[in-house]
Formats: structure tokens, sequence, C-alpha cells
């Protein structure tokens, strides 16, 4: 490979490269962000909610915080989720064997996991600090 077509592809390369490293949704996001809870009280740091699309397209997550806050991220570089319904799902953010579920919360993984027992969902319409994901047994 002489040093002129090295370049162009070390060129092209690198474009490819800061491209796909931003992905944007093909559609308008709904900045989201509020409380989760479980039986009322605030989930603990230590999870997260997924908010995803029964379309297949992609899913948004809020890794919960203190007093079971979260705010909603598409991508890196993008807030929000993607508006209409939107299947919810919780799950534990540590490996089991390294820091297991908490106790009380073992019904909720069982009922609203990723394999869990039930489905729930949301309806994202219009931007919302005030949005609430109350899971219950």
């Amino acid at each position: 490979m002489n040093r002129r077509s090295f370049l162009t592809t070390a060129a092209l390369g690198s474009v490819a490269l800061v491209v796909g490293c931003k992905p944007k949704a093909p559609y308008a996001l709904v900045p989201i962000s509020g409380v989760a809870t479980y039986n009322g009280k605030p989930l603990p740091t230590g999870f997260t909610v997924q908010l995803e699309p029964p379309d297949g397209a992609r899913a948004s997550v809020g890794v919960i915080r203190e007093g079971g806050k979260f705010e909603m991220v598409h991508t890196p570089s993008q807030k929000g989720a993607k508006p209409g319904t939107n299947v919810v799902h919780i799950y534990w953010n540590d490996p089991p064997e390294v820091n297991p579920v908490p106790d009380e919360y073992k019904n909720l993984m069982a009922k609203y996991g990723f394999s869990g027992s039930e489905k729930m969902t949301v309806e994202v319409s219009k931007k919302d600090a005030n949005f609430k994901i109350d899971f219950t047994d």
C-alpha cells in the first residue's frame, strides 16, 4: 500500500469512528426525569429502569439515584425517551454474585425484570420532570 492510499484509508476510518460514536435517534426524544418507587417507597440506588419501545427501537435507561430519582438517557449524548407507549423493565446493576439483589426486592425483579411475569407500560408524550414509575406487588 502506498503512502497516499494509507492516508486516505486512515482518514476515512477516522471519520467513520467519529460518526459512529455519536448515533442520533431518527425520531424526536422526550426529556423524562422523575422518581421510581416500589410499593410507594423510592427505589434505592443499585437499580436501573429501562423504557423500551415495542417497535424494537433503541431503549432508554435511567439509573436510580438517591430518593428513587432518575433521568432517562437514550445515548451518551442524548437524553430522553421515544414518545408513545414504552414497556418498563427494572434491573439490578451489579452482578448478583458480587452484590446480590436485596431480599425485599426479589419480588420486584421476578415481576418486572427482563424475564418477569408482568408487563408494565407507560405513556411518554411530553417533557416531564415529575414522571413517576410505580412498581407494585
